[in-house]
């Protein structure tokens, strides 16, 4: 039983609004569930994540306990994006708990409805998950630009690109065929100052080519480049190679198999982007003409993770408050994570359109944490338990 407060203390406690010193062993509880919840989950996906890069390095030149500690920095982007989950199964669990030890029973005994004793998990909620969004996300990011390092180190991408605040471009491919003398599978640097025609079209481009043993072996300056079927076509181009004088051309083609989207989808991924890269970038690519859609979502998506996170509690609360009355409690908990469940498939399922253009990003991100929120509400009204 609960022996914080006396009985008589509580009830006067309950008329006046809230007892501060319930409320603090209440969100303590629900935040020691939290973590033990987040280190849970972020044990299986670290072992899920380490036989994926062990995978990913089988016969490449890295030995396996790099690749299992290199695996380790996806955790924190991972963790970030479950954050609501877990907000949801801890809460099932603390209000489980709270049933098994009859202390659910004598709040309510004691006058005091759900929207009252969840006020402190409410607000330990939201706290946490503001840094979680100033603090969780940035070093996420980092870390998974560290791994995207590694990664494109032992498994090169065909294309990777980098689109600078500034507008300027930073593009690696790799030659397909011989070019002005050099063999095909020579890495290719293309930079361009400034982006024009939705990315088919570079201002003041420059080429650089390395061999296998990267070593500087031609570059190009060029007035523009067109990215064209199957080929950059650099216009105005002088050709400069080492001990030779520059050569002057009118027009050079790189074959190249890149698409305009393809080349989009090679910039600056969004997971390694923190809330502000996002907003910067997302002004680039707006100015470029390109779609930013997938990046405005995550964006949109991060500044809603607090609301969604009280969205999963609120949303669970119906499913906790009741167990004592169920027969199997693993039903009623099955049920609301089975929801919790749903509800992620359904943000999945906005978010897709809103990346397709169908529906704007902001509003892909608040409407699930709307229903979310008029869902639970209605759950609590109708169990009588507002």
């Amino acid at each position: 039983m609960l022996n914080i407060i006396a009985p008589s203390e509580m009830h006067s406690y309950g008329k006046r609004g809230y007892a501060p010193l319930l409320g603090w062993y209440l969100a303590r509880r629900w935040m020691v569930l939290l973590g033990l919840t987040l280190g849970a989950l972020g044990l299986f996906m670290a072992l899920m994540n380490a036989l994926e890069s062990l995978r990913i390095a089988a016969g490449r030149p890295t030995t396996p306990s790099e690749a299992v500690l290199m695996s380790l920095l996806k955790l924190p982007d991972l963790l970030v994006q479950l954050w609501p989950f877990a907000v949801l199964i801890a809460t099932l669990i603390w209000l489980h708990g709270l049933n098994a030890k009859s202390e659910l029973v004598a709040i309510k005994a004691a006058g005091l409805a759900a929207r009252r004793f969840l006020m402190a998990p409410l607000l330990a909620c939201f706290m946490l998950s503001v840094l979680v969004v100033g603090v969780g996300n940035p070093l996420a990011a980092t870390l998974l630009k560290r791994y995207q390092t590694w990664e494109g180190h032992i498994q090169p991408p065909d294309v990777r690109g980098v689109l600078m605040p500034s507008g300027s471009l930073w593009l690696r491919t790799t030659l397909l065929e011989p070019t002005l003398g050099q063999t095909s599978n020579n890495s290719l640097f293309l930079y361009g100052a400034k982006v024009a025609a939705q990315g088919t079209q570079l201002i003041s481009a420059t080429a650089f080519m390395f061999d296998a043993s990267h070593t500087l072996v031609l570059r190009l300056d060029a007035d523009e480049a067109q990215l064209t079927q199957g080929a950059w076509r650099m216009l105005g181009a002088t050709v400069w190679k080492p001990g030779a004088p520059p050569k002057p051309e009118a027009s050079i083609s790189i074959p190249t198999s890149l698409t305009p989207a393809e080349l989009v989808a090679s910039l600056n991924p969004p997971a390694t982007l923190n809330a502000w890269e996002l907003y910067q970038l997302t002004k680039v690519l707006k100015a470029n003409g390109w779609p930013s859609n997938e990046h405005r979502l995550m964006l949109a998506n991060l500044l809603a993770l607090p609301m969604l996170a009280l969205a999963m509690l609120v949303l669970a609360v119906p499913f906790g408050v009741r167990t004592t009355r169920v027969r199997n409690v693993l039903v009623s908990v099955g049920v609301g994570l089975g929801l919790g469940f749903a509800f992620f498939a359904m943000r999945n399922w906005v978010g897709a359109y809103a990346v397709a253009g169908r529906l704007e990003p902001w509003l892909a991100a608040c409407v699930p944490v709307g229903i979310g929120f008029i869902l639970a509400l209605f759950l609590l009204v109708w169990l009588r338990e507002e």
